[in-house]
């Protein structure tokens, strides 16, 4: 079973092409989803090439997403999990191919420590509350994925654990 990579994504471009993509996550007849839309396989799913083409292990078929047509230019924007990594790479590759076409991308997958977007990866516990109140990249994380509170539940967390540890004293007469 994987850990679940938290992903919250805008897809914007010409709407002919966002349109495109929107028509493959919505058709029920297939279990084609978002990264087969933007970087389709080429020899069906494997393994190591889904990872490499994708960033991911699967495709992205089940979240939630909304299409936005507004004229000649359109969006995709909405969350969904993926497993163990955020699908950079099917964006990145996608963005390539489609220079006319914007994208964000935001992630966060707290069991294996790392956070970001198309840009940047960081470890979430090494990085300061601080960074996320000063800088606009932190504010973002933390709107979306509320990082801070997540950061002061595990605190807490560690708070009651050390306080309901019995104290051990090897040497009372000299430790007290």
């Amino acid at each position: 079973m994987p850990n679940w990579c938290n992903n919250h994504i805008r897809l914007g471009g010409p709407t002919e092409e966002i349109e495109r993509i929107w028509n493959i996550i919505e058709d029920q007849d297939t279990d084609e989803g978002l990264c087969t839309a933007l970087v389709p396989l080429k020899n069906g799913w494997e393994y190591n090439d889904a990872v490499s083409t994708w960033g991911t292990k699967w495709d992205i078929t089940d979240g939630f997403l909304e299409f936005d047509k507004q004229g000649d230019y359109s969006e995709i924007t909405g969350s969904f999990e993926s497993a163990w990594s955020p699908p950079k790479e099917a964006v990145l590759t996608w963005l390539e191919n489609n220079p006319d076409c914007d994208a964000d991308l935001l992630f966060c997958e707290f069991a294996n420590d790392f956070m970001g977007n198309l840009d940047n990866e960081y470890d979430i516990s090494s990085t300061p509350v601080t960074w996320f109140l000063s800088t606009e990249e932190g504010a973002e994380l933390d709107e979306v994925f509320d990082i801070i509170g997540m950061k002061e539940e595990l605190l807490e967390e560690e708070y009651k654990e050390i306080l309901n540890e019995p104290l051990t004293l090897n040497d009372p007469e000299t430790e007290v």
